[in-house]
């Protein structure tokens, strides 16, 4: 099959959302699936912290922009690029993907082409753009549990792991190996030893507890830009 495998236009009633609000420039710009929506005040849980509202500047000024769309894909990501990133004029750009892209008939590598052209397009609007890339976060459903789909996630978190080691300006971010993730130091990377404690009722995204440690490690992670 040659293009995407995906409907474009399928997010279109969430684009427009994020285009009715005014255009902010200059921010750290997050830009990916579920991870990020489930943290957005536009499309996130009511009962989950805020990524806009918790992580700010040293000031209290605002710090990050959450574009952030649920069930995303990198196609998604590359086709609402003109839209969802290059007016925002980002200092900082926030990518994640890969675990719905599986789920939709990608490969690792397709992913991966793909995400690149996301970050070369970026790169070249904006020269000297940090781009941080985030790898798939594991989850209680994937427990015990050693099937095609994990084995192409673990493929993709490597490449993207790789990729980011020769690009430039480029830093991957490993889901996997998050300390909060795990309630004994020596489990950090095994995803079958994940906290239960942490996740919401469908075992694969955070619940308030969960994100409330995110927002800890992204205010660690980018303490430089804040």
């Amino acid at each position: 099959m040659y293009g995407s495998k995906l409907k474009v236009k399928r997010f279109e009633d969430r684009i427009t959302r994020y285009e009715s609000l005014p255009v902010e420039t200059g921010k750290i710009l997050f830009y990916g699936h579920s991870l990020f929506t489930r943290c957005s005040f536009i499309t996130g849980s009511k009962d989950n912290p805020v990524l806009e509202e918790e992580v700010r500047m040293k000031d209290g000024s605002k710090a990050i922009i959450n574009h952030g769309f649920g069930t995303s894909s990198a196609d998604d990501l590359l086709y609402y690029y003109s839209r969802m990133v290059r007016p925002y004029k980002p200092r900082v750009l926030v990518l994640a993907t890969g675990g719905n892209d599986i789920g939709f008939g990608y490969s690792a590598k397709e992913i991966m082409e793909i995400l690149a052209r996301v970050i070369d397009w970026a790169q070249a609007d904006f020269p000297g753009l940090p781009v941080y890339c985030f790898g798939p976060a594991p989850g209680l459903k994937n427990v015990g549990i050693v099937d095609a789909s994990t084995r192409l996630r673990d493929e993709f978190d490597q490449i993207l792991e790789d990729y980011c080691a020769r690009k430039e300006n480029c830093t991957y971010v490993s889901m996997l190996k998050q300390p909060f993730l795990y309630a004994n130091p020596e489990d950090v990377g095994d995803r079958h030893k994940v906290r239960d404690d942490i996740y919401a009722a469908d075992k694969g995204h955070f619940n308030p507890l969960g994100y409330s440690m995110f927002m800890d490690m992204i205010r660690e992670l980018f303490d430089q830009y804040l």
